[in-house]
Parts: structure tokens; sequence; C-alpha cells
């Protein structure tokens, strides 16, 4: 099925947050099923979900969020990648600054944007079968507007340190997209409650999500004012001269906080989306984007 036609891919864009920034080579895995020991860097990681994201989303439409002190360390992740843009914050100051701050830009330059968000730091096997799911979360959320899908993966153990997701029973109306309610979501489920869920149908949180640019600032506005509110003064000026400015102002007064905070808290307020065949390695991910989920 063709989940995506041709406005929504006009108004698709893509975003890929690189976290702290910080260096971290990737460590073998000891899980059952893991990925398959090897050494890879921040950038390389990061230039791989930004190719990835390529396959279904125009490179010019792709925002990199980066963080000054690290960008020319990232340069080499983002290589030849010339058409994407890039978003460079004053100061790193948590994952939700970060994704918010390049939502708000999208919607100030495309009221009907809808975002992929892609954590810059997960090595993935399946990744043509994994875009497709995030293709098909596109057309879900064409269906429901209003609602924040999130892709689950099938789980390789039952690992407490993991984002855990229960899902619950297919949403009406999104059938054909197998996108399913979220019964609860676990960012630390204890021993007992990760083995419960391995043995039923628990899902492991990617942190991908796909909604509407204008869901996300509802959602934002909801569960974190204090983010929102600080940004308020930047939505005018995005595009102009006085945007670079203005940012600095506006990230010193910036609060510390997690998107987990608005997006993984309600499960009433976002959909999940199963995904097959596809194996993550989420503790690739940068110190701060693992703290954040």
């Amino acid at each position: 099925m063709n989940t995506t036609n041709l406005h929504e891919t006009r108004h698709l864009w893509g975003v890929v947050l690189a976290g702290s920034l910080e260096s971290l080579e990737r460590r073998p895995t000891s899980r059952p099923g893991g990925l398959a020991p090897a050494a890879v860097s921040c950038p390389a990681l990061f230039r791989q979900t930004l190719e990835r994201a390529t396959h279904l989303i125009p490179s010019e439409r792709i925002v990199a969020v980066l963080a000054r002190g690290h960008s020319a360390y990232y340069d080499t992740g983002l290589g030849s990648l010339t058409d994407i843009q890039r978003i460079v914050q004053p100061a790193y100051r948590g994952s939700a600054a970060e994704t918010f701050l390049a939502v708000l830009k999208i919607a100030a330059a495309d009221a009907e944007a809808t975002v992929a968000i892609f954590p810059g730091g997960q090595l993935m096997d399946g990744e043509a079968r994994f875009m497709s799911c995030v293709a098909k979360a596109v057309g879900a959320v064409r269906m429901r507007p209003e609602l924040p899908i999130v892709i689950g993966v099938p789980p390789l153990g039952p690992d407490p340190t993991c984002a855990w997701i229960d899902p619950g029973l297919p949403i009406e109306g999104l059938e054909p997209y197998a996108v399913r309610a979220v019964r609860r979501f676990m960012p630390r489920p204890s021993p007992a409650e990760a083995a419960a869920l391995w043995e039923g149908d628990g899902l492991v949180n990617t942190r991908v999500i796909v909604a509407k640019a204008r869901a996300l600032i509802a959602l934002g506005a909801r569960h974190l004012p204090d983010v929102l509110e600080t940004f308020e003064p930047l939505g005018a000026a995005f595009g102009t001269p006085e945007e670079g400015l203005l940012c600095e102002a506006v990230y010193e007064q910036m609060p510390y906080a997690s998107i987990t905070h608005a997006l993984f808290v309600r499960a009433c307020e976002v959909g999940v989306l199963p995904v097959s065949h596809v194996r993550i390695r989420l503790d690739a991910a940068p110190p701060a984007q693992a703290l954040a989920s």
C-alpha cells in the first residue's frame, strides 16, 4: 500500500537530533539477537541517520540540530550532504529545546508541515523496512492530524534499561496503517515489568516520532510550557537577520528539559506503530539522548 501522496511529501520534513554531541564509541552488545560488534563513531552514526531520512524526505527539508562547540566535529558526519539544513543551538539544553527549536522553525516556514523526528545516534539493521514504516506513519498522521505516532520495535530481550511501550488495541480508523493505542509508556521498567513486556507484546520505544508540527507544538504547550514560552520571542524572527542574536538571548533563559515529558507521559495522546524485522542498537545514542528516553 502506498501510504504517502504528493501533498504529504511536499509538506514532509525530517529532524535529526544530535543530542549532547558527546563523543561515544560503540561498544559490543551482549543482548540476545544484538547487532554484531563493531566500532562506529558518533559522526558516522549521525551521517547514517541523515542518509536514512533522505530515503523518504528531500534533503533540503531535513534539519540537522547541532550544538555550538561540536558543529565542527559533526561536519564529518554531515559530509557531502550539503542540501541539509543546519540549526546550531547556542548550548545544549536537553531534548525538548532541540526538538522544539526545529519544529517551531519548520512550522514558521510551512504551516502544514508533518515532521519525522529521528535521534541521531541509532545503529540499525533493516533500514528500508524501517523507513517504509515511517512512510506508513505519515499516512496515518494525514488521517489523524492531532495524533503523534511513535515507532516501536520488537525487543531483543527483557532489558529494563530500554524505554518500553505497552501497546493496546488498533486505533479505530487507522487499522490499515497498523497503528495501535498505547496502554502505558514505561521509560524505566523494573526487571519484572520488562520480563512481562518481553513475554507479551511489548515494544521498545525508538523515540522516532511522526506528527504534524502543530500537534507537537500543542503538546509542548500543555506539558512543557516553560520551554515553549521561552521560545515565544523567537517566533517572529525565524529567517530574519535577528534570528541568531535573539536565539542567543532565548537560550540564556532556556530550562533544561526532556521531550519525554511532553510526548511519552499520557498514553491517550500518542499512537504506536510496530515495525518488525528491524533491529536497532538504542544504546549507541549519545548520553543525553539515552537519558531523554
